[in-house]
């Protein structure tokens, strides 16, 4: 099999790109949740030094990449310079706003058989079944892209190759089947060539697996969750940097305690939810979203007056009703003498977006004190902004047709019931 390197490429470049969804971690001291991939990556990489003579570096995964984190040059070199893609189809793949954008980022690239004679359209995306997916489930894009593998039999279509990982009894059906990944994976990799993908192609694609506007998206609930935070550079005189990075998804407030922007944390416990998180920076002239929204505000904020001005365009339009999340560290010095001026700050600058979050939950907008009591609060904020976007979603019935108001008691209205910590929030406060 003829193996010379395509016209352009870079023979240091890794054979393929294992592209899955990173489980968030639950607890920092709990042990590694994709630690089966690791290893299924690592037999992979076995099989391929031995199959092929590439120079390069066999494989590569990402083991850092998170949700709400910026994409590293390593990684967009790796995915632009690849030979082949292997997806690792999961419930979680398709959910995954960045395993949408790296599909996309590598689908960008242009494709020929190697073989001037060969016919039909090529491909170099080998996918592999992870976990079992429905086929419903399953995104347009990447229905024509076989992935049963039916030589593989049924424990494999049955269990995934995680399944086979796991169960002693089905070893033998786990080594087969990484075999012939691999064996697949080189079989692309020396009859198809894909040039070399833009450097910034990454950074700019689009997800891949998301439903065009107005249609429901088979692979997952959708969730936008908006941060307004302070970034290195701009912050108000006197405010410690250690919370703060390039940009506003760099934001950290519950530094030192946690290692992780709390873009990231957020992102983390939306998966875990079933949602597909679009993690971005507050923009006041966004339109709404077609999807339940949160918003993480950084009080900090109020001390700019551009920035109070945009969050109080933003609260005086008229938007649909978002969840607001307040994060405050209370072990953060910087606060001791600011948090009842900020406080009050908010509740003038976002009197509407205030109102609506203690609706939904009052510690949230209270000040949520560290990232345990943020895993806590988030759910509950997420729940109440899908409840009132399928709420605004129902009432938008299309013209020339009529359907019977569904009512719930007396007053005929959808409201969420109340959290026994908010009901005796609201006891205190009246008292």
């Amino acid at each position: 099999m003829e193996s010379t390197e395509p016209a352009g490429a870079d023979a240091t470049a890794p054979y393929f790109f294992l592209s899955y969804a990173h489980i968030p971690s639950v607890r920092p001291d709990e042990p590694d949740p994709d630690l089966w991939v690791h290893r299924l990556f690592r037999d992979l990489c076995e099989h391929i030094r031995n199959l092929t003579a590439h120079p390069g570096a066999p494989g590569f995964m990402d083991r850092s990449m998170q949700a709400g984190q910026i994409w590293t040059e390593e990684l967009a070199d790796a995915l632009g310079g690849c030979r082949v893609l292997v997806p690792l189809y999961s419930p979680r793949y398709f959910i995954s706003p960045w395993c949408g954008r790296e599909w996309a980022a590598f689908s960008d690239r242009r494709v020929r058989h190697r073989d001037p004679e060969a016919r039909g359209t090529p491909s170099a995306i080998v996918p592999a079944l992870w976990a079992p997916v429905p086929d419903r489930r399953l995104p347009d894009c990447v229905k024509e892209v076989q992935y049963a593998q039916p030589e593989l039999g049924d424990r494999y279509r049955t269990f995934g190759l995680y399944g086979l990982a796991k169960l002693h009894a089905f070893r033998r059906d786990y080594q087969k089947a990484v075999l012939h990944l691999a064996r697949r994976i080189v079989e692309v990799g020396e009859n198809v060539i894909v040039e070399r993908g833009d450097p910034d192609g990454l950074s700019t694609a689009p997800d891949a697996f998301t439903a065009p506007p107005g249609t429901p998206s088979p692979a997952g609930r959708r969730l936008r969750i908006s941060v307004a935070a302070g970034c290195l550079g701009r912050l108000p005189e006197g405010r410690s940097t250690q919370y703060y990075g390039p940009t506003a998804l760099h934001w950290n407030p519950y530094h030192p305690a946690s290692d992780q922007p709390l873009a990231q944390v957020a992102a983390g416990i939306a998966t875990r939810l079933d949602f597909r998180a679009d993690v971005s920076e507050f923009d006041h002239r966004a339109a709404p979203a077609d999807a339940p929204e949160v918003l993480l505000i950084d009080r900090w904020l109020l001390r700019d007056p551009d920035h109070r001005t945009r969050l109080g365009e933003y609260d005086t339009g008229d938007g649909p009703p978002v969840g607001l999340v307040v994060p405050w560290n209370d072990d953060d010095p910087d606060g001791d003498e600011s948090e009842h001026e900020l406080a009050a700050q908010l509740d003038a600058t976002l009197p509407r977006r205030v109102r609506q979050g203690r609706e939904a939950c009052r510690a949230a907008v209270r000040g949520v004190p560290d990232e345990r009591s943020f895993r806590e609060v988030l759910p509950r904020v997420v729940r109440w902004a899908e409840g009132q976007y399928l709420r605004r979603a129902q009432s938008r019935t299309p013209p020339g047709q009529a359907t019977p108001r569904f009512r719930l008691g007396a007053s005929g209205g959808w409201a969420p019931a109340p959290h026994p910590e908010d009901e005796k929030e609201a006891h205190d406060e009246r008292a």
